[in-house]
């Protein structure tokens, strides 16, 4: 496995420097040649710059998966990437501009290039500063026939994928969460997984905002990819396993109700639904743990069922069409953090990666719903992509 991402980094390298010699031909072209050194000289500094760092952080000394500064490795990812996209576009406006440069309209392709690039890059920046920090509330209705009458207009506030190591200490955003979740004033609040990163000591700090986000509402949570510590190298196995005791018991802490392969039931009134949680599924190389049958077992067939479980793909592999659940929570992949809405209808290129990546989906009388998190995981920004809280009122439907 190291000698295939060994293989792949190098690659990338390689392709990043074919990118370089490209925008850089882009700039050249499109400024005056009396510049052409001072811009080649700064050009090829500062991206030689960017490689070095790039090995020296992701091939050697260092390994991503050993990595606890977030810090470092988020805001370089950020930078990396927005280096690469504006790069990216001005390598390909050279290559358009290429067969025309004999033309009058030739000088126009580069400067659009040049443009549209510095556009793109701007539009990065602003997610990574501000974009992550607007936090959005989606307000859904959703009616069913079985819904016991004591549910009526029953409300439950949905959260996901909070990776706290993301927030790099700063309390903005769950402050926000804590203060808007208080307005809703939810009769349940879910979180569907993705406490941390990768180890127990993110939750270090966090105990008591989180406590105060569940205090006044019954309060649940499951476990989502990132809470096994499978994107790190471990000394021991010993230390995977108190690691893992340590999110674990930052559940509880935090106040938070974790359900493992199991349900509960609750009652208003005389009427009862029941809302089970499971450990993650998903695609490998993700683990499979969830035990459906095991979560479900004792809950009568007719009742009204609301489960949680971090990957919509498990929806869509073991639950569509072959459970009856009137509703599904799901999070995991943070619609890519970076999406767009064309004729307001929003899009991703999570898309690409998995069929459910956001929203309401529904099959029959059953529901999914896929939050995008809070939290960022690989590069700190959301762009069109904003930290969300889900605000589910149920319906009886007379």
């Amino acid at each position: 496995m190291r000698s295939f991402q060994m293989i792949f980094l190098l690659l990338f390298v390689l392709f990043y420097a074919i990118i370089n010699f490209a925008a850089l031909k882009n700039l050249i072209q499109s400024f005056s040649r009396k510049w052409k050194k001072q811009i080649t000289w700064i050009f090829c500094i500062y991206s030689l710059f960017l490689i070095g760092t790039f090995v020296f952080l992701y091939i050697y000394p260092y390994n991503p998966r050993d990595a606890h500064n977030y810090t470092v490795y988020l805001y370089f990812n950020a930078g990396l990437f927005t280096d690469f996209v504006i790069k990216l576009i001005l390598a390909f406006s050279f290559l358009l501009y290429f067969p025309f440069r004999k033309k009058a309209a030739a000088q126009t392709i580069l400067m659009a290039g040049i443009i549209i690039g510095i556009g793109t890059g701007l539009t990065m920046i602003y997610g990574t500063w501000l974009g992550k920090r607007n936090l959005k509330i989606t307000n859904v209705e959703l009616k069913y026939d079985r819904l016991p009458p004591s549910f009526d207009n029953y409300k439950i506030v949905q959260i996901s994928d909070l990776h706290l190591g993301s927030f790099l200490h700063s309390t903005g955003l769950l402050e926000k969460t804590k203060n808007k979740i208080k307005e809703i004033n939810p009769d349940l609040l879910l979180f569907t997984g993705d406490l941390v990163n990768n180890f127990g000591k993110e939750t270090v700090g966090w105990k008591t905002i989180l406590n105060q986000i569940n205090t006044g509402y019954p309060s649940y949570s499951i476990l989502g990819n990132h809470d096994y510590g499978d994107y790190t190298d471990w000394n021991s196995k010993n230390d995977k396993e108190n690691n893992f005791d340590e999110i674990l018991e930052a559940h509880r802490e935090m106040g938070f109700h974790l359900l493992r392969n199991e349900h509960i039931f609750i009652r208003l009134k005389r009427d009862t639904i029941y809302l089970a949680g499971v450990e993650n599924w998903g695609k490998p190389p993700f683990p499979q743990l969830a035990n459906l049958n095991k979560a479900l077992k004792g809950i009568p067939q007719n009742a009204f069922k609301i489960l949680m479980t971090h990957d919509p793909a498990h929806w869509e592999k073991e639950i569509k069409g072959k459970r009856d659940i009137d509703l599904t929570l799901s999070g995991h992949t943070h619609g890519l953090q970076w999406g767009i809405k064309t004729a307001g209808i929003p899009f991703s290129l999570a898309y690409l990666i998995e069929k459910y990546w956001g929203g309401l989906y529904q099959s029959n009388n059953n529901y999914l719903y896929v939050n995008t998190g809070l939290g960022t995981v690989g590069i700190p920004w959301r762009i069109d992509m904003n930290p969300e809280i889900t605000v589910f009122t149920l319906k009886r439907r007379e």
